[in-house]
This record gives structure tokens, sequence and C-alpha cells, in this order.
């Protein structure tokens, strides 16, 4: 009898502390899930966030050095009067509206691509609403800037900040660029080249300063990397259907649920 006393007093004590360290075990596996959870939302805002730095950076850049161009005096060599007076002369007689149907061409590119069957980062969908999207931005900005900053262009008018022809070359090189530049870097070179040239075919023709055409290039480049950091793949993308029987008041039924 003392004997079956002394087994259930054991009992008593080892029954709590194995219900006890079972706890402590489960709260401290749910702790570290808590910690790799955490760990990994901080590396992940730390990607985003890396990944809108890099994207601001070259934008920012061409934006800074078209405000550069505005501040020197007139007859000074970095000043967008000294540097229209130098492409003038240096090409005179090279004046062309190419620069009409090239700010076009990277985008063309982009579905004639796609048409032909080169692979591509998004599918048609999703292309064709990032474009929409990286148009309709680039032209509240451009227009935006044109009504609020009135400039007076070398050919006359008051329209001339910034150049609204870079920034749709630059918006179409940039698509270009994030849709095949891991099928080809020489797409995105060929893309961005076809936009400088456009940028200066702006100078060329005397129909923007300097200022206007690296500022609207900055403008082009920004409004497109915003909307590829900010666009939700949702469009062309297969989803799963669920369809599970109900049971209702009155009766039941079926169920279906489409999870994208």
């Amino acid at each position: 009898m003392n004997l079956l006393k002394k087994f259930n007093t054991l009992l008593l004590l080892i029954i709590p502390t194995f219900l006890f360290s079972q706890g402590f075990e489960s709260n401290l596996a749910s702790d570290t899930l808590k910690v790799k959870s955490s760990k990994f939302e901080i590396r992940q805002n730390q990607v985003v966030k890396s990944q809108w730095i890099k994207g601001a950076i070259v934008p920012a850049s061409l934006i800074l050095a078209g405000t550069i161009t505005l501040i020197p005096e007139s007859n000074t060599l970095l000043s967008k009067y000294s540097i229209r007076k130098g492409i003038q002369d240096a090409f005179s007689g090279a004046k062309s509206p190419v620069d009409n149907y090239l700010q076009f061409a990277p985008l063309a590119a982009v579905f004639g691509l796609r048409a032909i069957g080169v692979p591509s980062r998004s599918d048609m969908i999703n292309q064709f609403v990032i474009s929409v999207k990286a148009e309709l931005l680039m032209n509240i900005l451009v227009e935006g800037m044109k009504k609020m900053i009135p400039t007076r262009r070398p050919s006359g008018g008051m329209n001339s900040m910034p150049s609204g022809h870079t920034a749709q070359a630059f918006v179409s090189a940039t698509i270009l660029d994030m849709e095949y530049r891991d099928t080809s870097p020489w797409i995105s070179v060929a893309g961005y080249a076809a936009a400088t040239t456009t940028g200066m075919y702006r100078m060329i023709n005397d129909k923007h300063w300097i200022s206007d055409v690296f500022i609207g290039a900055g403008i082009g480049i920004l409004s497109t990397r915003l909307v590829y950091l900010t666009h939700c793949y949702r469009c062309g993308k297969k989803g799963n259907l669920a369809i599970l029987p109900a049971i209702l008041k009155n009766g039941g039924g079926v169920s279906m649920a489409l999870v994208l």
C-alpha cells in the first residue's frame, strides 16, 4: 500500500513537470517562429527599400544634371545657353523629324518581340497594363511641370520644361529594358540608344534646352520604375477554383471560390 502511495505521489510530481516542459517547448517553438518571421519581414522590407533606392539613382541623377545646367550664367561653359550654341554649331545641317517617330520605337519593340515569341518578364496583359500606367504617370508629371514651370523654348513658345518627347522615349526604353534585359542586354542597349537619340534630336532641332532633355529623361525612367515597383501581377495569371458543397438553413447548394 505504501508502495502504491509513493507511486501516485511520484506521478503527481512528474505529470505537472511534463506538462510544464511541453508548454515551455511549445512557447519556445512559437517564439522561435515569431523571431524567424520577424527577421524575414525585416529582410523583405530591406530588399524592397533597396529596390526603391536603386530605381531612383539614375532618374534622380538625370534630373539633378538638368537642374545644374539652369544655374550658371548664360555665358559660362555649363549653362544651357552655351550648350545649345555648341550643339547648333556642331549639328547645323542635321535637323530631322526622326525624333517624332523614334520616341515610340522601343515601345513598339516591346510588343513586336512578344509577337515573334521572344520571352519577356511579363505576359501580354501585364505588359499592356504597365505601359498604360507608365504613360499616364509620365504625362501627368510632364504636363503638370509645363504648366507650373512655364519656360521659353529655344525656338519660341512657353512649354519647354520638360521635354515630352524625351520623357516618352525613356518610358518606352525602360519598359523594353525591364521586359527583355534577362533575354539579351543588347535589347536594352538598343532601346536606350533610341531614347538618347530622341533627346539629342530635340536639341539639334532646337526644340529644347539640355535641361529639358535631362529632366524629361529622368521623369520617363522614374515613372516606369515606380509602376514596376508598385504593379500587382494578377492579370493573365491562372487561379485555383475550389467548388465545395454548402449546407444552408433551408436546403443545400454549392459554393465556389477563385484564388488568384
